[in-house]
């Protein structure tokens, strides 16, 4: 017989609850390993429950916590493809922004900055990413041109 996770039904959605914020609070306690150990076990034995998304997002802010930047940016991508009625879409979009802008790469920073504040224009985190792309605006990188002698 095959085993399969449970569903989020509304006997078990209580449960789930209470689980989940028992792994937060170790993620808040710096306990990021154990906390990314639990949230994925959250997500094998509540898949679809409404806080699945949640999880999926906590485990790319462990991920960051441990300086896994590019495995974080897979966990937060995850978020966005994963769970597209998750809540923390705006917020795993800025992360995975603010992440690629500190790995240098501020052509993808931009694009996923500019999306959080198109696709989620009422959120503290278009708020965040505007001001971040206000920023980069004015810090462009100098291209330099050569200088040519002028001629007396």
């Amino acid at each position: 017989m095959i085993r399969r996770p449970p569903r989020s039904t509304p006997s078990n959605s209580s449960a789930a609850s209470d689980v989940y914020k028992r792994q937060l609070q170790l993620f808040r306690a710096g306990q990021y390993l154990d906390a990314m150990e639990a949230f994925k076990k959250f997500l094998r034995e509540f898949p679809e429950h409404n806080l699945a998304g949640n999880a999926q997002y906590w485990i790319g802010e462990c991920l960051l916590a441990m300086g896994k930047k590019k495995e974080a940016i897979l966990a937060f991508d995850k978020v966005v493809k994963g769970y597209p009625n998750s809540p923390k879409i705006p917020s795993a979009l800025l992360k995975e922004g603010l992440t690629f802008l500190s790995l240098g790469d501020r052509a993808v920073a931009r694009i996923l900055l500019k999306r959080v504040v198109d696709e989620y224009p009422d959120t503290d985190q278009a708020k965040i990413a505007a001001k971040k792309l206000r920023s980069l605006a004015v810090s462009k990188p100098r291209t330099t041109k050569k200088r040519t002698k002028s001629k007396p």
